[in-house]
């Protein structure tokens, strides 16, 4: 328990890690290390969120919105920029750590058990998301 212990708390870590990540090239890109990489359309957020959709010759968004490729504004968000791919490494780490915790608490044993109750957090997550976004948005 103590070596299950510490692989959570490294999760963590690097979920807050990510979370720093994504934090700097939201509020802080120009400053940030992230500015010198080149390849703004990944790495800064004011270009990278166009990504996601599909663009005019310019390279400016079409209206109205439309996914430039099926699931690049859901599942597979994360490959389009880097804010993105940020948060869901962020929230990967997150849904690790939750599942070597539980599983063994609620006494579910074999790979099966830690695969499905990731891929449960990971439906809950998504359907809290989906609605609030839906509603607010």
């Amino acid at each position: 328990m103590r070596y299950r212990l510490a692989v959570v708390l490294l999760l963590l870590f690097a979920a807050h890690a990510l979370k720093g990540v994504g934090d700097s090239l939201q509020f802080h890109y120009a400053d940030s290390p992230f500015a010198d990489w080149g390849n703004e359309a990944f790495w800064n957020p004011e270009e990278s969120w166009k990504a996601k959709y599909a663009r005019d010759a310019a390279g400016e968004p079409l209206r109205p919105l439309r996914e430039d490729f099926p699931g690049s504004t859901t599942l597979f968000v994360a490959t389009t920029d880097a804010w993105h791919l940020s948060q869901s490494l962020q929230y990967a780490c997150l849904r690790l750590a939750v599942c070597l915790l539980a599983v063994p608490l609620l006494g579910w044993r074999g790979g099966w058990a830690y695969l499905g109750l990731y891929a449960l957090i990971w439906v809950v997550q998504a359907a809290g998301f989906h609605l609030a976004y839906t509603v607010f948005g």
